[in-house]
């Protein structure tokens, strides 16, 4: 290998330095818009919605470099593809963290009522398995690992059972069926399929581990 190959190569071992850091921040933000969502704490909400701007910093830094590498330099087959699809990646990394930062803002919208069984337990299951599902996919993604990868539709249909059960306990009649019950059903179901997106983001991000590794999807 060249030098001028070993410096291509540490620059592209950066962007994936950088996509690992990026799934941590949006882990995080995953793990805090739940806990903000069960106990109705209205600060760590708002600290999500804050956070949420290192997030496109960080998702902007991403797409830059890619963007510098492409333009720039001779990269090789497998690379190529890499950094090319990290730009899609990041994306999605990002639409994740603006799901929960609508969670969050739903900690407002519902206070002060405070959720009920079995709603906070179903909502702490979704956050716990879709922070799984994106350290997964993003490991996935950066070491090329095709097997986690096509581990990662059947994980999501625990996501997607949550979901269910969650939208259906929201949309069942339970005792009072006043304007505020009903706008707290809308919300739950909002939130339900916030974390149901998240989930199917993490499928999107493993679905592109063949085409980089062999070029074909």
């Amino acid at each position: 290998m060249t030098q001028t190959d070993e410096r291509v190569q540490a620059r592209v071992d950066d962007v994936r330095l950088g996509l690992v850091r990026l799934g941590s921040l949006v882990s995080s933000a995953v793990d805090a818009a739940t806990c903000a969502l069960t106990s109705g704490d209205l600060v760590g909400a708002d600290q999500v919605i804050a956070d949420d701007d290192a997030v496109d910093a960080q998702r902007h830094a991403i797409e830059d470099e890619c963007l510098r590498l492409l333009g720039s330099v001779a990269l090789d087959p497998v690379a190529l593809r890499f950094v090319a699809t990290t730009l899609r990646v990041a994306h999605e990394l990002e639409r994740t963290a603006d799901l929960m930062v609508n969670v969050a803002r739903t900690v407002w919208r519902l206070y002060p009522h405070a959720l009920v069984a079995p709603v906070p337990v179903l909502l702490d299951r979704m956050g716990r398995q879709v922070t799984v599902q994106l350290r997964v996919a993003v490991n996935a993604f950066v070491d090329g690992d095709m097997a986690s990868a096509a581990a990662l539709g059947d994980m999501d249909d625990a996501v997607d059972e949550l979901h269910d059960r969650l939208v259906r306990h929201a949309l069942t009649p339970a005792g009072s069926t006043g304007d505020d019950s009903v706008l707290e059903a809308v919300h739950l179901a909002l939130v339900a399929r916030h974390f149901e997106r998240a989930g199917d983001h993490t499928v999107t991000i493993a679905s592109w581990v063949p085409f980089v590794t062999t070029g074909e999807r």
